[in-house]
Formats: C-alpha cells, sequence, structure tokens
C-alpha cells in the first residue's frame, strides 16, 4: 500500500497527538511548527499518554508549509480559530494540488467558510476532537480522558477521502476516530458543551467544571446558555434534542474537575477562542432575530476582557 502524506500546520498539543498516533500506524507525517520549532526539529514530541506513552519524530520538521518538499495527501490544521489569523496564508503553499485534503481540527462554528471560499478544489474535512491533551514544555505533550475524534466532509456526505482516513487512524492505537456524514449535527453538539463552560469557567474567575455543575445559579446559567445554544442551532437546521442538556451537565458533573482550555488560555495570557465559540453564534442569532440575552451579555463580557489581556 502507497504510503500516506501528511503534513500538520500548527502542530500543538492536539495536532502532535493525533498525527503522532497516525505516523504509528504508517503515515509519513511532517509539521510545521513556530514556537517549539528547536525543540522539535531536535527531539521530536514526546507524547504522555494513558494509553501508552510514545515518541514522535517527524519526517520533516519546517517553520512554514512553503518548505514542504512534497505533496500532502492530507494537510491537518489544528491550530485555535482566531478570525485575525491569515490560515489562507498558511495553508496556500501546502494546497498547491487539488488533490490534497485539508482536515481542520477546530473548535466553534462558522470556520470552514472561508476556507472553502479560498480553496474551492479542495475537499474539507471537518472535525471534532474530544481529548484532553496539553503542552507542557516545548515539544512535550500531556494527554489525560478522551481520545476521540469524529470527521466529515464539509457540508455533508459520503467521502472517499474521509472513509481512507477512518481506516489509516483503525489502525492506530490510543485514538477512537470515525467517519460521519452529517459532522455538522456534531459541530453544534460539542458548542452546546463549549458555549457554557469555556466562557463561565472565565467570567467566573476561575471555575472548574466541578464547580459549574453543583446545582446553584452558576449551573443554572450554564443550562440557560445552552438552551439558547439551541435554539440557534434549530434555525439553522440542526436539531439538538432537549435530552442532550441534561446530558452533558451530569457527563461533566461526573468527571474528575479540571480547567476548561479557555481558563487555561486565559491564565496563560494567551488569546481565546471568543469568536468562534461565541462571536459566530451571536451573529447567527442576530440573523434569525433571535433573543439570547446570556450569550450576549457572556460575549460583551468576554471580549472586554480579551481586548484588555
Amino acid at each position: 500500500m502507497e504510503t500516506v502524506k501528511i503534513l500538520t500546520v500548527g502542530a500543538g498539543a492536539v495536532g502532535a497527538y493525533f498525527t503522532g498516533r497516525l505516523a504509528q500506524a504508517g503515515a509519513e507525517v511532517s509539521v510545521v511548527v513556530r514556537s517549539d520549532y528547536d525543540a522539535v526539529k531536535a527531539n521530536g514530541f514526546e507524547i504522555l499518554s494513558e494509553r501508552g506513552d510514545f515518541h514522535f519524530q517527524p519526517h520533516g520538521v519546517y517553520r512554514s508549509a512553503g518548505e514542504y518538499p512534497d505533496t500532502a495527501d492530507y494537510v491537518f490544521l489544528t491550530s485555535k480559530f482566531f478570525p485575525e489569523t491569515d490560515e489562507t496564508a498558511l495553508l496556500r503553499d501546502a494546497l498547491k494540488h487539488p488533490r490534497t485534503v485539508l482536515v481542520l481540527i477546530q473548535n466553534g462554528i462558522g470556520i470552514e467558510d472561508r476556507l472553502a471560499e479560498n480553496f474551492p478544489e479542495n475537499e474539507i474535512l471537518s472535525s471534532i476532537a474530544y481529548i484532553g491533551a496539553t503542552r507542557i514544555k516545548p515539544g512535550v505533550v500531556r494527554q489525560k480522558g478522551a481520545f476521540e475524534l469524529k470527521f466529515g466532509r464539509f457540508g455533508g456526505g459520503e467521502s472517499e477521502a474521509g472513509r481512507r482516513l477512518e481506516k489509516l487512524f483503525a489502525a492506530a492505537d490510543g485514538v477512537k476516530a470515525a467517519f460521519v456524514e452529517n459532522i455538522n449535527w456534531f459541530r453544534w453538539s460539542k458548542l452546546l458543551w463549549n458555549l457554557p463552560y469555556n466562557p463561565v469557567s472565565v467570567l467566573g474567575g476561575g471555575l472548574d467544571t466541578r464547580r459549574m455543575t453543583d446545582r446553584s445559579h452558576i449551573e443554572a446559567l450554564t443550562r440557560a446558555l445552552m438552551e439558547e445554544v439551541r435554539l440557534v442551532a434549530a434555525a439553522e437546521g440542526v436539531d439538538l434534542p432537549e435530552d442532550l442538556v441534561d446530558q452533558n451537565v451530569e457527563f461533566t458533573r461526573n468527571f474528575p474537575p479540571y480547567k476548561t482550555s479557555m481558563l487555561v488560555d486565559y491564565e496563560a495570557g494567551r488569546p481565546m477562542e471568543v469568536e468562534a465559540i461565541l462571536g459566530n453564534v451571536c451573529r447567527l442569532a442576530e440573523k434569525h432575530r433571535i433573543s439570547v440575552p446570556h450569550m450576549q451579555t457572556c460575549y460583551a463580557l468576554l471580549s472586554a476582557i480579551a481586548e484588555k489581556a
């Protein structure tokens, strides 16, 4: 079988874990890194995982996609989504051939649109990651808890490239990956968790998941935000059943307490994914003339905090 060639752009903790597992399964994986370039170039990645520690030595390590000398079968973009980042410029040199498939592993709603417009000949696989992965120092990643990935063709439907990637992940240890034909539903379903818990963890002064599920007024706020997400999703043609709210709360309540990724970013002085998780949804609510007062309040406050940081 011909070796699958992968280029990972923005290879942070999530990208290093998932594509490192693909390298274990026999893929030829190269990476584009910036802040950790020297450490990864010299030593690769050390992955400390509940599914077994492993060393991931990329086939090539580059500062930009333009340095990659080959044509990748898949280009993974695994950096966080920020509107001010010119993702088209980051990817242009990697997506010169129409057979190259772009795989997005990012949070939020509306993150694919600009790339689909700028790279109309390249298929996009939109992906949702359920994983606890943290960069603890340059070139070192710790993975805890879930290790799941769902991906599907942007716009929905079947995909030969998606099925091929699913088979490659099936040969990898430490990953539960599945191709789905309705990825948009899963993206909204994950937002049902991300939108309340990430902002409230920061706005509440550093709340962990246990504090946000203690049956107090804070839990009531997270539930109200979930209901607003359901309203906007329904207007976009996505049905999120009412019992998903209880499922999210109970799952979070019974999980070991931890800090959300947004809170970790805030405490580290890094940019937060305010627009991908909150701003884009508020704009959809405005378009559909849906009242989302809790969401709009959180968006206004969190935007002010982000501007001040």
